[in-house]
């Protein structure tokens, strides 16, 4: 049995107040709820190596941004994104996670490229996305009355189906 949050609960997300050290996220996807406590925070200056850290995230998420910037809905991708973009929120339904951001973080080479399972890949260097398909992929097994796997992708750049193992 599933348990669905009221509605106040659902938008209770960070600290429960700025002196707290406890902080509450609710993951959308799945419905789990997660709190969290920083037991020692650090109240020294930030190192060199955190200096780093920081700038490597900056740099990421800015091309997490230009990514989706060219291929999510618009008027010149579609109603729905481009391929690659639909192939992203099918992976963050399997994946069970609560945004497409978190696909594109999981699948973004060093250098800035996306490149989803199936084939589909998107560059933040053009501003757009190239598409590549042909074949098939994914399929799944079954033993003892189980299924893993899932889905399929149809050359082209083109369509994503299936389900995610359980009998879709």
């Amino acid at each position: 049995m599933k348990i669905v949050p009221i509605d106040i609960i659902k938008s209770v997300s960070g600290k429960i107040c700025r002196h707290s050290d406890t902080s509450v996220t609710l993951n959308s996807s799945s419905g789990k709820m997660f709190t969290q406590k920083l037991c020692n925070p650090y109240t020294g200056p930030a190192s060199s190596a955190q200096t780093a850290q920081r700038q490597a995230f900056a740099t990421k998420s800015a091309q997490v941004n230009t990514w989706l910037n060219a291929n999510k809905p618009s008027t010149t991708n579609g109603e729905n994104g481009t391929a690659a973009y639909q192939e992203a929120q099918a992976l963050k339904r399997q994946l069970q996670l609560s945004s497409v951001r978190q696909v594109i973080y999981k699948y973004m080479a060093a250098n800035g490229t996306v490149t989803l399972p199936s084939g589909q890949s998107g560059s933040t260097s053009g501003g757009g996305s190239s598409t590549s398909g042909g074949g098939t992929s994914g399929g799944g097994t079954s033993s003892g009355g189980t299924s893993s796997g899932g889905g399929s992708t149809t050359g082209g750049g083109g369509t994503t189906s299936g389900g995610d193992g359980y009998g879709d």
